[in-house]
């Protein structure tokens, strides 16, 4: 079933409206709908409920809809330029790299110096590009980035990473605890200035994906199908790869490890409103956002007191809804 254009967008706004409230009065603590929609208004509420919807809750909000919005697009854009439906934000070692880089900074900070502290996602970023410049360097072959080579390079660089991260673990810190948010996923204590970047990059990033939808399009049916319709493809698969490597860095070192939504959300977004990335480029973007901050509201309120790490939610409600698309895929081929 496929959904009309006019019809999607008049369902998208009341649909991110709904959710933004029900993340907002669902929690370790209930706030109620009434006092949601007065503090939204700028009526006056309780100063308890206030900080909470507002410092703590409405930034996860934001969060979760810019990293959810920026996997989608990477995700939805890397499976169209490596044909392979198995292709995520991560396929190219970029979430080992920043989490890495993250858990280091930790260390270092508990170790030496702990002011580094502040530091975490500026590690996080930079570890993160250079794992992808490590896997486009291994797989890069007399000009041309072969797209079997990319992903076996993305795979042995995301192996090595991970072993660099049990290292630190194991030998030079053992606070499991913060170890579980990068490797796990969180959208807990970003400052705000911070997830109103991640939102510019994820609007940004949609949009750039989007203009480009036409090329995507040649490139699904083929790299020789889309050069025979003026498709530089060498040089756009390196675009889609420099562009996706910073979303992904960017979101990774802002909400650590959140696996699923840039593999799941991009078939779903295609299989409801057509394989044309002009339109699921921003219907990835709504659908991915939405997703995460359902995920992040069910980790938050359904096992209080306790948090659960968003990456767990992610992928329990993830895996079956993609081996269903994929069960329905192979029944439609």
């Amino acid at each position: 079933m496929k959904i009309g254009k006019g019809r999607a967008l008049l369902l998208a706004l009341p649909l991110l409206t709904a959710f933004v409230i029900l993340n907002l009065a669902f929690g370790s603590v209930y706030t109620p709908f009434g006092d949601v929609l007065k503090s939204l208004l700028g009526l006056k509420v309780p100063e308890t409920d206030k900080l909470i919807l507002i410092q703590l809750r409405f930034p996860r909000i934001l969060l979760g809809l810019g990293v959810g919005a920026a996997l989608s697009v990477t995700g939805n854009s890397f499976q169209a330029m490596l044909k392979n439906p198995l292709a995520d934000p991560y396929i190219l070692g970029v979430s080992s790299g920043a989490a890495f880089g993250a858990i280091l900074a930790n260390a270092l900070a508990q170790m030496y110096n702990p002011n580094l502290v502040f530091y975490v996602w500026i590690f996080a970023f930079s570890f993160g590009i250079i794992a992808a410049a490590i896997t486009y360097l291994s797989a890069r072959r007399g000009g041309k980035l072969p797209a079997t080579e990319l992903i076996l390079s993305g795979v042995m660089v995301n192996l090595m990473f991970s072993a660099g991260v049990t290292f630190l673990i194991v030998y030079g810190w053992r606070d499991i605890q913060i170890a579980t948010f990068w490797l796990l996923g969180s959208l807990a204590g970003v400052s705000w200035n911070y997830v109103l970047f991640v939102d510019v990059v994820a609007i940004a990033s949609t949009f750039f994906f989007t203009m480009i939808g036409k090329y995507l399009n040649a490139m699904s049916a083929g790299e020789e199908e889309a050069s025979y319709v003026g498709v530089r493809v060498e040089m756009l698969k390196v675009i889609i790869f420099a562009v996706g490597t910073f979303i992904t860095a960017v979101a990774v070192s802002a909400s650590g490890i959140i696996g699923f939504v840039g593999l799941v959300v991009p078939h779903i977004a295609r299989r409801l409103f057509g394989a044309d990335h002009r339109i699921s480029m921003p219907a990835s973007a709504v659908l991915g956002g939405v997703f995460l901050v359902a995920c992040d509201t069910i980790a938050r309120a359904a096992f209080t007191p306790a948090e659960m790490p968003i990456g767990t939610i992610t992928a329990l409600i993830g895996a079956p809804i993609f081996i269903y698309v994929l069960r329905r895929r192979s029944r439609i081929v």
